[in-house]
């Protein structure tokens, strides 16, 4: 299927490994132009030089750190001027800690919330103002599962996500007014470098495999790659009609009936 999105601009987010990275090659391959960011340098050009082997769109990677509001500042203006316009943003950046709820200190909140939530809300605002002028735009918010299943060692995590679902659908009401469509992604258990390191120290001696087997019912996890599709199609106008909704991506590991 042709995504059609030979010509458009995007953004990705937290793009130097995992979800993001996939995502901008993915866009990349459909002929997209992408400005990428992170704050790792070194894999941030990695990403970028996979991306250029596809030979069809274009990418630019930008090192800075969107907990600070001055370089999502920077990211946002670089791409309008290295492309002209902003047509896709994918928010992805950041991750929130675990921990025991007694344990973690209102710093420890404050800043995965400033990177995960604030970041998120820091971004679509400043490229709001250009999909408004352009009449047309698509926000794309990466989340996670974690918003929905709430679990005491995943405090910070699980509410910032919370949040981000119930942004994304309040962003969606103001985008319609704009013609800017804005969707939440909500993937489960994904073969990332995270997750990997999460189920080796949960194994216990056991296989691996086995471990991430377990995580949902298809008897795997899934991949990067796998997410990179659904987003770059909720980002193409074959989903013009997907709008303020948040889609789970977990092989069935949320069996509630909500997202």
């Amino acid at each position: 299927m042709d995504l059609e999105l030979g010509g458009k601009v995007a953004i990705v987010t937290g793009g130097s490994k995992g979800i993001g990275r996939a995502t901008a090659i993915r866009l990349v391959e459909e002929g997209a132009s992408v400005m990428v960011c992170a704050r790792g340098k070194e894999a941030l050009d990695e990403t970028a030089a996979l991306a250029r082997k596809s030979e069809t769109g274009r990418i630019e990677a930008i090192q800075a750190d969107l907990g600070k509001i001055e370089d999502l500042r920077r990211v946002a203006a670089r791409c309008v001027e290295q492309f002209g316009r902003i047509d896709i943003l994918v928010n992805n950046a950041g991750s929130a800690r675990p921990g025991e709820f007694q344990k973690l200190t209102d710093d420890e909140w404050l800043e995965d919330w400033n990177l995960k939530f604030f970041g998120y809300v820091r971004l679509a605002r400043e490229v709001l103002p250009q999909m408004q002028q352009q009449r047309r735009g698509v926000i794309v918010n990466v989340i996670g599962t974690g918003g929905l299943i709430p679990s005491g060692g995943y405090m910070i995590g699980g509410s910032a996500n919370a949040a981000l679902n119930h942004f994304t659908k309040a962003l969606a009401n103001e985008g319609s007014k704009h013609g800017v469509r804005v969707v939440g992604v909500n993937p489960g258990p994904i073969l990332t470098e995270r997750l990997r390191l999460f189920a080796e120290r949960g194994a216990r001696g056991r296989d691996l495999n086995e471990v991430l087997g377990k995580m949902t019912p298809l008897g795997r996890v899934g991949q990067p790659e796998e997410v990179a599709d659904l987003i770059a199609f909720l980002a193409s106008d074959r989903a013009a009609f997907i709008h303020g909704a948040n889609i789970t991506i977990d092989g069935g590991a949320n069996p509630g009936l909500i997202g």
